[in-house]
């Protein structure tokens, strides 16, 4: 039963990878800590998260995309071969939605990137940092089509920073919509770090895997054959929300983790040297918070990260290397006076447009 003078309010990411899920954390926090009465909903990935990260909130099963990347060639191909699943996965989500409305007592929703999920009943916010998004080809047709979903909503909350100092670069701004946009600062479930980081390092390379499959263990077998060439202490977090933590392996020198909890994950991240990641935007807005600049190497194909990468790489923040390329005895002889982010949380940007939506 819904309290009276509260307001319910649905949160649901989409199921590609952990990213979709993970910023939403400081969003969920900035609602209970406003009197919201939260509901989460998602799938696959994102509901073994957070399931553990708000063990205390109600969770509902929402069926997702079951986005996944091809193990090689062009994701954009990938998508417009499987254009047809997503659009019926669309079509399946706006009839859960009303019901899950319905049942449910909602007031508002909070849809991160779930095209279809909003109602006439409800207010509705949608998540995205791509108000432009980067394709090799038909790129004004696949704006048009998303800006058709997103003009739906009532609200489009930009995590990044709305100058010229921001994370996102083209794709999260100089859009031309009717719908209000507004910047609510990079979303992270980290704390921001203290510039000077006394930490003693305890690793010398992080490794954070994401993504949805095959690419992301494809690439895990990449760095496991590459850290087989050096005898350096390493963590891998693999992004996978279930099974055992511990991963057994040939290497003496690598510990691998399925997932960690966010305190954890940080402590490890400030504990190391490098850090090597894909550029997905969530993982860069977490880095961006902890002062880190990483080596990134974007998933082939992925136009979102090619393009991230090589906007960071040319203001210094990160090392670029692409797969097909990788070495990590060049990826670390490369890391060389690279600048720190400079792009930090905007807590009170976010506590402003969640006390906007609530009243």
């Amino acid at each position: 039963m819904k309290l009276l003078g509260k307001k319910r309010v649905l949160v649901a990411p989409l199921d590609w990878g952990l990213g979709h899920a993970t910023r939403c954390v400081p969003i969920i926090r900035e609602l209970l800590q406003q009197g919201a009465d939260v509901i989460l909903a998602a799938d696959g990935r994102p509901f073994a998260f957070l399931e553990k990260e708000f063990p205390e909130l109600p969770i509902l099963r929402f069926p997702g995309y079951g986005i996944t990347y091809p193990k090689d060639g062009s994701l954009a191909l990938h998508f417009l071969f499987n254009a047809w699943k997503i659009r019926k996965k669309i079509k399946e989500e706006k009839k859960a939605i009303e019901i899950l409305v319905k049942e449910n007592n909602i007031d508002i929703i909070i849809s991160d990137n779930r095209f279809a999920c909003r109602t006439d009943k409800t207010f509705n916010v949608y998540i995205t940092h791509q108000l432009n998004i980067k394709t090799p080809f038909a790129q004004k047709f696949v704006n048009r089509l998303h800006k058709k979903y997103y003009e739906q909503f009532d609200v489009i909350w930009v995590p990044d920073l709305e100058g010229k100092i921001n994370l996102s670069g083209e794709l999260g701004h100089d859009a031309i919509t009717e719908t209000p946009f507004r910047y609510v600062g990079p979303l992270t479930r980290f704390q921001p770090a203290d510039m000077l980081n006394s930490r003693p390092r305890k690793w010398w390379l992080v490794v954070l895997l994401s993504g949805p499959e095959p690419q992301r263990s494809h690439f895990e077998k990449i760095i496991l054959e590459e850290l087989s060439k050096h005898a350096e202490e390493t963590l891998i977090l693999r992004g996978v929300t279930d099974g055992d933590k511990n991963i057994s392996h040939p290497y003496p020198h690598v510990t691998m983790m399925n997932h960690l909890s966010g305190n954890e994950l940080q402590e490890e991240i400030l504990s190391s040297h490098f850090v090597l990641c894909r550029p997905g935007y969530s993982t860069l807005c977490d880095l961006s918070a902890l002062n880190v600049s990483p080596i990134v190497v974007p998933t082939p194909g992925q136009t979102e990260q090619e393009y991230l990468a090589a906007y960071h790489a040319a203001q210094n923040n990160v090392v670029n290397i692409s797969q097909k390329d990788f070495s990590l005895r060049e990826a670390i002889n490369a890391y060389h006076n690279i600048n720190l982010f400079g792009v930090y949380p905007d807590e009170k940007a976010l506590e402003k447009r969640v006390a906007g939506i609530l009243r």
